[in-house]
Order: structure tokens, then C-alpha cells, then sequence
């Protein structure tokens, strides 16, 4: 399939599931009598909610210390000047065999100082290996392009704000002893947490995640890749046909390309590895556009697919999916409706099972992982909700572009501050 055909193809699937959503919406406010189908959904919905809220995730077990294979660590990198010395020294000193390890920098057509702290890294660390090109394919290009000469069995891929604990290696690759798992994601933490009110709710948004990435596994459901601290199976890789140079979000594309072929993923919250949080909200607003295209252009690209996966993971699918991508779609009509008709929203037991879901897993994540009691767990939560609600008008710009867009949209960089953000975070 040729690549304009491709994206028109992508442009006809996200306009068809707009016009079904909204008719949808319209028929439930046009005759009363069909809303029994949200209140039969809403059910169904609310049964796989509490069965993931309520379950309790299974303890992983490292079974053997003396595991250590080859692992190969990429790190894809542009004009990433301001932070790559950190995420260099992190990286060699890693409590793993060196002769084990096969570390990667891609300079990825930088324009700023990148090349010149790689040549000086290199002098450091003569194991440091630098992969120089002309950059077009953004990140999946980049890590395509580098994945050739690696010879790790298992890949790290890493940002390049990235900073790991020693015992990154050490607490996770031993995971890789039972075949299922084909891939493995850590708990991202917020290394400048304490900059804004940004920072500090992107940290609370990593910890809401990590609680429903391990609840969701906890019930068969599915997890997902984020990018930063993700491990793979190279085996996989290459069945997978590497990483996918048509998506915004190479890491959730992956994901559902794992999935397809019969693998397993794991998500651990110890160790975390951290990373740089955006401080304003035009950079915020542009990364999560970037998310939300990505996460969303995958359902098109994969169904139906991802229909064969089996009931609990599609159960599962189907609950993310709506209230994540489907209700914003649906409240533009439903509001209107409202509005104009003077009706009640025939959404609104959906955006109170969202709700729930949200508040518990703040509550639930920040009790566990911050370790917020009282008035702190209550005051954090409030903030972490109000925070939330950015994502409805993402979620409703970047589901109506996709639907005129002639191609994916191009490549906004997350800028990197590196040391004057992370203060003394970065030498811990």
C-alpha cells in the first residue's frame, strides 16, 4: 500500500467511527427508548471496572540472579546537548557485566552541540557507540537505522532525558526467563517533579498509569509500552518487522504488533526509571496531542485485528478505547442535544465510570506510590483531576484532525533542559 493511500485510508476509518459515534449520540437523544443500549454498555463497562480495580496484581519473583544475557541499550537522540552527560554516565554505571552490555547513541541529524559531547563521551567511555545520520523517520527511523548492528538479546530503548538506577538491569532482564513476556515497561517517575503545577501532575499521572497498567495485567487485560525504559525480546523485534516509521508513537504502535503475535507484556513498578517532565502548557499540550494521534491511529490501523486476542484482553480494549478516545468524540453532540433540546446528557454514566476510575487509581496510586495520607492524599487527588481534564480537549482536537489530515502530523520535539530543571536529581 502506497503511502498516500495509507493515510487516506487511515482519514476514511477515523471520519466513519465520527459519523457512527455522533449518530449514535443523536439516536439515543432522538428516541428515549434505545437508551436502554448505553445503560446495557455502561453494565458491562462497570463489571470489567471493578474487576480490575478490586484485583490484586501478582507479585513478580526474579527466579534467577546469574541470568544475564547481552543486552543492547539505544538511545535515539536530536539536539539533545542539554542532557545527554547524565543519561551516559547513568548508562555506564549500570551494576551489569560491561561485557554484556552494548550501548548505542544515535545522533539524529542534530543541529546543536550533540555531536561534539558524543565525540567527548566517547573519550570517557571508549565502549560508547555513536551511530551518526541524516534524520527522517523521527524516532522509530532512528532506532530502525541503529538496530542492524546491535547484537543484544534483549533492547533497552531509552530517551534521551533518561536516568536509570543502578539495578535498572538487574531488576528487570531476569523477567525475560519466562518465555511468555516479550517485553517489559518500568514505572516512569518525573525527575523535576518539584519545578510547577505541571511537573508535579505529570508525576501524579505516571502513578495513576502505573496503577492501571498493573491492574489491567492483573485481570488479562493489556498493558502498554511508554517509550522511556522499555525492553524488548530482539527475536520479537525482527518477527515485528522493527518499529513503525508511519506513527507518531512508535512505542503504542508496538504494542499491538506484539500483542498480534502471541507475546506477553509486563509492567514493573520497581525499579522507575525518570525523566524530564514539559514545564509550560503549550509544550504539554503539543507532546499529549502527539500521544493521543498515535494511541488512537493504532485501533485504526489494527482492526480488526485486534479482535482476535481473545475475550480479556478485548473486554479490556473496549473500556479504554470508549472512554479514552470514543466519549470525548460522543460529548460534542451530546452537549449540543443537551443544549438545544433541552435534554439530559445520555453520556453521563460513562464520564462518571471515567471519573471513578480515575479518582480511585489516583487515590489508590499515590497512597502506594508517594506515600500521601490524609489531607495531602485528598488535596493531590483534587489537583490530579482537575489536571485530567486537559486530556477531553485533546482527545476531541485530535480524533476530528485525523479525520481531514493528509498525512501524520509532523514531529513537535519535546525540549530538554537537562540540569538547570533537575537540579541535584541528576547526580542521585
Amino acid at each position: 500500500m502506497g503511502r498516500n493511500t495509507f493515510y487516506r485510508d487511515r482519514r476514511l476509518k477515523a471520519s466513519l467511527v465520527v459519523l457512527l459515534i455522533w449518530g449514535f449520540v443523536s439516536l439515543l437523544h432522538w428516541l428515549p427508548e434505545t437508551q436502554w443500549l448505553i445503560v446495557g454498555l455502561t453494565f458491562v463497562l462497570t463489571v470489567q471496572m471493578l474487576r480490575m480495580l478490586i484485583a490484586k496484581p501478582a507479585t513478580l519473583v526474579i527466579e534467577s540472579h546469574t541470568y544475564l544475557p547481552q543486552v543492547s541499550i539505544l538511545v535515539p537522540a536530536k539536539n539533545e546537548s542539554a542532557v545527554l552527560a547524565d543519561l551516559v554516565h547513568s548508562l555506564f554505571h549500570l551494576n551489569y557485566p560491561s561485557d554484556r552490555l552494548d550501548i548505542w547513541l544515535v545522533d539524529d541529524g542534530s543541529t546543536d552541540e550533540t555531536p561534539q559531547i558524543l565525540s567527548k563521551l566517547q573519550t570517557q567511555f571508549p565502549a560508547l557507540q555513536v551511530y551518526q545520520r541524516e534524520s527522517r523517520g523521527g524516532k522509530s527511523g532512528a532506532l530502525n537505522a541503529v538496530f542492524p548492528f546491535t547484537q543484544g538479546e534483549i533492547i533497552l530503548v531509552c530517551d534521551a532525558d533518561a536516568l536509570l538506577p543502578a539495578n535498572f538491569l538487574r531488576q528487570t532482564v531476569p523477567l525475560f526467563q519466562k518465555q511468555a513476556i516479550g517485553a517489559v515497561q518500568v514505572r516512569k517517575a518525573i525527575a523535576n517533579a518539584d519545578t510547577n503545577f505541571l511537573t508535579r501532575c505529570q508525576q501524579m499521572e505516571m502513578i495513576c498509569d502505573s496503577f492501571l497498567q498493573t491492574h489491567r495485567i492483573a485481570v488479562g487485560g493489556m498493558t502498554e509500552l511508554r517509550g522511556n525504559g522499555m525492553l524488548i525480546r530482539r527475536e520479537l523485534l525482527e518477527k515485528c518487522q522493527g518499529w513503525n516509521e508511519d506513527t507518531v508513537t512508535d512505542d503504542l504502535d508496538l504494542c499491538f504488533k506484539l500483542y498480534l503475535i502471541g507475546t506477553e507484556i509486563e509492567f514493573v513498578t520497581v525499579p522507575s526509571i525518570q525523566e524530564e517532565g514539559v514545564t509550560t502548557w503549550r509544550q504539554l499540550w503539543h507532546q499529549h496531542c502527539r500521544w493521543a494521534e498515535g494511541g488512537y491511529q493504532r485501533y485504526l490501523d489494527y482492526f480488526p485485528q485486534i479482535l482476535t486476542l481473545g475475550w480479556a484482553k478485548e473486554i479490556d480494549l473496549l473500556l479504554f478505547f470508549l472512554l479514552q478516545f470514543l466519549l470525548p468524540i460522543g460529548l460534542i453532540p451530546d452537549l449540543l442535544w443537551t443544549i438545544f433540546n433541552s435534554d439530559r446528557p445520555v453520556l453521563f454514566p460513562l464520564q462518571t465510570l471515567l471519573s471513578i476510575i480515575l479518582t480511585v487509581a489516583f487515590i489508590a496510586g499515590l497512597y502506594q506510590y508517594q506515600n500521601l495520607r490524609g489531607l495531602s492524599l485528598l488535596w493531590a487527588t483534587i489537583q490530579g483531576s482537575f489536571y485530567m481534564v486537559h486530556w477531553v480537549p485533546v482527545m476531541m482536537v485530535t480524533t476530528l484532525k485525523m479525520c481531514v489530515q493528509k498525512q501524520r502530523s509532523c514531529w513537535v520535539k519535546t525540549e530538554h533542559r537537562g540540569k538547570t530543571i533537575y537540579g541535584d536529581s541528576a547526580s542521585k
